[in-house]
């Protein structure tokens, strides 16, 4: 059984109820329906959809709801766009309301709008702009009243809306936007199990999505998203506000320089896993099969090594929104993942705790319950929780054994489908805790999921209701 989970975003080429059900038999674990694109409506039709289908075939799928960001972008260019020739300048504009224009007599008049208030305070001389994912570059050449003549370094077509980077500059701009707000009621209405907020920098740009959430009182789990420069300067402060992390390669690789970024996935992956809190990582990891039905060599990689970092799940952009292979994308991430886990799990020791430090009573429950599982050769762990809360300690030291988490919550059962390693399903609160043992044990050995003669581990608490209250773990005979 697979430990580490898949994202799928869900777009143009997955939204029709044949292929979503067909995403979800072949193993996703996540629906990530990105704001960035698509209609208000479109989501909270697909997610709708999505929620109806993932009933019926019995499969705990969480939403994540991506919230665009903070991101610049190039504003409406009449028709297909315009071709950015190598060599010759262009304006880059703020002005409001601009339309695109374009002067044969003086080349720099050729002006491409950008939906900024006002250009970065720090922009000099020669400071790099990209556009669209860094397929274009520019230089800057002077700044003017509302206007930032550059030079073409690599040239290409730009078309409305395309994403625009000034590498290494702090930007001031607001963390959570009007749009962000707008796009947080599809979150609401849909009932999403998660909500990302793009290019955080600071733990303030979280908090000032929580409050958002608590004035609509609404309490959804916040992911934050990694991808600006300021966010690697503050990563543990982030992390103590946020419910988990997504690694925005794509962006970040442009902040920075691609050759860190390997090196910083490790970190961050690292950090998030002894804070506890699920940690993505995102973007290209099969971006070929966007156009081809199996992946490079590369990519593969690039997926088993995430795996190998620890990461809790991995996710698909392109590859399944809009891409010709989004089924066998699905697929193919699945089995790189079961082959790498394979290996793992083969090579795994013993976790040494010699060095841990005092650990409230749940923590230190849920890091025996695991060495306890090894120690008896435990066919499972079984847990009952009603915040999730358990569940994400028992990941947190990653077991060789699969973790059952039970609990009376419809959503905390859906949020758990992002935790590395759990398998989440509705079960009702019970309160003698032999009964509650026992009704768990039928419950999962009718879903085929536990042997009968095979031990298992349990991790619960005296009385149900308690935060924290987690203090039993037994070594249970399935019968």
């Amino acid at each position: 059984m697979r430990q580490v989970k898949i994202v799928a975003t869900i777009g143009p080429a997955t939204s029709s109820p044949e292929i979503l059900k067909r995403l979800l038999n072949a193993g996703i674990n996540v629906a990530r329906f990105n704001m960035s694109h698509g209609t208000a409506d479109w989501h909270r039709t697909t997610i709708q959809r999505l929620r109806h289908l993932a009933l019926e075939e019995k499969t705990p799928l969480a939403i994540l709801v991506d919230l665009a960001g903070p991101k610049i972008r190039v504003g409406v260019i009449p028709g297909q766009g315009t071709l950015l020739q190598q060599g010759r300048n262009i304006a880059l504009v703020t002005k409001p309301g601009f339309q695109h224009q374009l002067s044969s007599q003086n080349d720099w008049r050729d002006e491409l709008p950008v939906n900024l208030s006002h250009f970065p305070d720090r922009m000099e001389i020669g400071q790099i702009v990209l556009i669209d994912d860094g397929n274009i570059s520019l230089t800057v050449e002077r700044q003017e009243t509302e206007r930032l003549i550059c030079k073409i370094l690599v040239g290409g077509k730009v078309t409305s809306h395309k994403g625009v980077n000034f590498p290494g500059l702090p930007l001031d701009i607001p963390g959570f936007t009007e749009k962000d707000a707008d796009d947080l009621q599809v979150a609401i209405d849909g009932q999403a199990d998660y909500v990302a907020l793009s290019f955080v920098r600071s733990p303030q740009d979280i908090q000032t999505l929580q409050m958002a959430l608590a004035d609509r009182s609404m309490l959804i789990p916040v992911i934050a998203k990694i991808e600006r420069p300021e966010a690697l300067t503050c990563l543990d402060e982030i992390l103590d506000v946020a419910d988990g992390v997504m690694i925005a390669r794509g962006d970040l690789a442009l902040e920075i320089s691609p050759e860190e970024v390997p090196l910083l996935q490790k970190q961050i992956i690292a950090q998030a896993n002894r804070m506890g809190k699920p940690v993505i990582t995102a973007t290209q990891m099969l971006e070929s099969m966007t156009r081809n039905p199996s992946p490079t060599r590369a990519e593969a990689s690039d997926v088993a090594n995430a795996v190998l970092d620890g990461t809790d799940a991995v996710m698909l952009s392109a590859e399944t929104s809009t891409g010709n292979f989004p089924i066998e994308s699905v697929q193919v991430m699945d089995r790189i993942i079961r082959q790498t886990e394979k290996e793992i799990f083969r090579q795994r020791q013993k976790f040494d705790s010699t060095n841990r430090t005092v650990r409230s009573t749940p923590e230190s429950v849920c890091e025996a319950a695991v060495s306890l599982a090894t120690s008896i050769d435990a066919q499972a762990i079984m847990v009952f929780t009603e915040s999730g809360h358990t569940a994400m300690l028992l990941a947190r030291n990653r077991p060789t054994v699969k973790i059952f988490a039970l609990t009376p919550s419809q959503t905390v059962t859906r949020q758990l489908a992002l935790v590395w390693g759990v398998v989440s399903c509705v079960f009702p609160q019970i309160d003698d805790t032999d009964e509650r043992i026992k009704a768990a044990q039928d419950h999962l050995k009718t879903l085929g999921l536990l042997q009968e003669g095979r031990l298992i581990v349990i991790v619960t608490g005296e009385r149900l209701g308690q935060s924290f209250g987690t203090n039993i773990i037994k070594a249970h005979l399935v019968v």
